[in-house]
């Protein structure tokens, strides 16, 4: 493969490439995206805007240390999200929040099973392991978590108990 040419599944078209505009477009905050609760709403959309820093810093292959600090940040955005969603479900008729509260929780574990996997590498730049393990969590996140089961499973789309 001609070096020049990029040698990562994703990054081959270059930064401006038909996979990256794919990727941006895929996980891009939209009021599509809206559960009509503000401070969610705020919430999901810095969420969106993390992921597309993780994809940015793969496609670019940009600092390993920057995706471990994105990463980081992704964590504690994450537990103050879901601890404040998981407060709107008090109080609900919602039958799938012990569920969706279980999500939750594994989602935070699968992260944590990362961020111990990206400080076990050393320093460099994003390369196919780092970036794929980063990037196929946060889709499962935006793509999966937020615009399914929290649009299912948002406290406001459900009368109160």
């Amino acid at each position: 493969m001609n070096p020049s040419r990029g040698s990562l599944l994703g990054i081959q078209s270059g930064p401006l490439g038909q996979s990256t505009l794919n990727l941006r477009r895929l996980i891009a905050w939209g009021d599509h995206y809206k559960v009509d609760h503000p401070q969610l709403d705020a919430q999901h959309e810095q969420i969106f805007d993390i992921a597309l820093e993780v994809s940015d810093l793969w496609q670019r292959r940009g600092d390993l240390q920057r995706l471990r600090d994105v990463t980081d940040k992704l964590a504690r955005v994450l537990a103050a999200h879901f601890e404040y969603e998981e407060q709107q479900f008090v109080g609900t008729a919602h039958a799938r929040s012990a569920e969706h509260c279980e999500e939750h929780r594994v989602m935070l574990s699968e992260l944590q099973v990362i961020r111990e996997r990206l400080e076990a590498m050393g320093p460099g730049r994003v390369r196919s392991e780092a970036g794929f393990l980063v990037l196929s969590y946060v889709l499962g996140l935006t793509v999966g978590h937020l615009s399914h089961s929290d649009m299912d499973a948002h406290p406001a789309r459900h009368a109160p108990a």
